[in-house]
């Protein structure tokens, strides 16, 4: 199971630069003139395809994170029960991240 984590992680990294660099530049240079305002930065957030992307950007993130840390942690070479117990709290730390930065683009979104 570890080579398809680490095969999954190592897809998320080439999927992040691709997608933090479509994210800056759609969203921070494709403006000319004034910079952006939160009415328009809230006015673009409402699009759906937008939304969608930044929400996948936050899961290939937060996944990419934390398996970096899971696997440092396996570097020590811990127990299995150690090693049980880190990956059930990234998990749900991973999972609590996830949900409260949906909630949060949806509730600025206007869509909660």
């Amino acid at each position: 199971m570890h080579a398809w984590t680490w095969l999954l992680q190592r897809i998320s990294a080439v999927l992040l630069l691709i997608a933090v660099g479509l994210h800056i530049g759609f969203l921070h240079f494709s403006n000319t003139g004034e910079p952006l305002n939160y009415g328009e930065v809230v006015t673009r957030l409402k699009t759906p395809i937008l939304m969608v992307f930044d929400i996948l950007l936050l899961i290939f993130g937060v996944y990419h994170a934390l398996y970096g840390v899971y696997s440092v942690f396996l570097d020590f070479g811990s127990g299995k029960k150690e090693r049980v117990l880190v990956f059930a709290f990234l998990v749900a730390g991973g999972l609590g991240i996830v949900g409260f930065g949906i909630f949060g683009l949806l509730y600025t979104a206007g869509s909660l």
